[in-house]
């Protein structure tokens, strides 16, 4: 059942929700940038970032300056190969106004059906834009709700929140993000829509990624949703995307997530397989 949360509003949400993020990258950026701002090349830009944020060794960084002649896609690279799984190295594909249209607006929800009066089924893609209020407008007179992740690989993070917090918010303290040289804590806000008594299956599996593994922990430990399926992917780090130049970026690991009582690392485990 919908409950609308008396004096909150959607704005105010995100606005916590963001502020919380914004403040933890800034953090971050600040301990990167706390070097010499006459910075001679991108490629120590990106190797300083490498070492204050994800914790590159700074013999090790320095091996891969002299070995790369300092060239800036050699570079990143080197720190791919060195960081491992979690860092990549990404071309950026130019999109016309049409394209980023249509990211902005494309559905969260693959798909949905009714299994009952009362119940329903939703694939839940990723994580958009208007996700909290696609899920909110499913929902109505539904009791008992069956989200299917097997091929959500992750995405925005305050987007996740959002939606999370209509079955689990206001939490204190939900999760928690540790980088080189900071902890964080985030807090799950109070929705816009209460459906705290919803009872909630979580379908996951190997592609299950990301924010929506941090979705899955926190509705099982908040929620007391089920888990069933296959043990998802186990990418359990925020990453940072650092700019190399006008055709590539480099993601980087900045922080560990941790959920009280689970754990996401090397997979989430569902509490039945299938």
């Amino acid at each position: 059942m919908l409950v609308r949360s008396p004096g909150v509003s959607i704005c105010w949400v995100r606005l916590i929700i963001v502020t919380n993020i914004v403040f933890f990258f800034q953090t971050l950026e600040l301990q990167a940038n706390n070097f010499d701002k006459q910075i001679p090349s991108n490629s120590l830009r990106i190797l300083q970032e490498a070492k204050i944020i994800s914790g590159l060794d700074n013999e090790l960084a320095q091996k891969i300056a002299d070995r790369c002649n300092l060239e800036t896609i050699c570079v990143a690279q080197e720190i791919v190969k060195e960081l491992g799984n979690y860092a990549n190295l990404t071309r950026i594909e130019p999109k016309s106004s049409n394209q980023r249209r249509l990211a902005e607006v494309l559905p969260s929800v693959k798909k949905s059906y009714k299994m009952s009066d009362e119940s329903i089924f939703i694939e839940l893609k990723h994580f958009g834009r208007k996700a909290e209020w696609e899920v909110i407008n499913l929902l109505e007179g539904s009791n008992k709700v069956v989200f299917d992740l097997t091929e959500n690989e992750g995405g925005d993070l305050s987007r996740m929140i959002r939606v999370a917090s209509l079955f689990i918010g206001p939490v204190k303290k939900a999760f928690v993000v540790r980088s080189q040289n900071l902890v964080t804590h985030f807090d799950i806000p109070s929705p816009v829509y209460s459906m705290s008594d919803m009872n909630i299956v979580l379908v996951v599996g190997q592609k299950t990624a990301s924010s929506a593994e941090l979705f899955s922990a926190l509705l099982r430990q908040y929620a007391g949703a089920k888990l069933v399926g296959e043990k998802t992917r186990g990418k359990d780090w925020l990453l940072k995307v650092v700019p190399v130049n006008d055709k590539f970026w480099l993601s980087i690991p900045a922080g560990q997530i941790f959920v009280p009582g689970e754990k996401i690392v090397d997979g989430i485990l569902p509490d039945e397989k299938h």
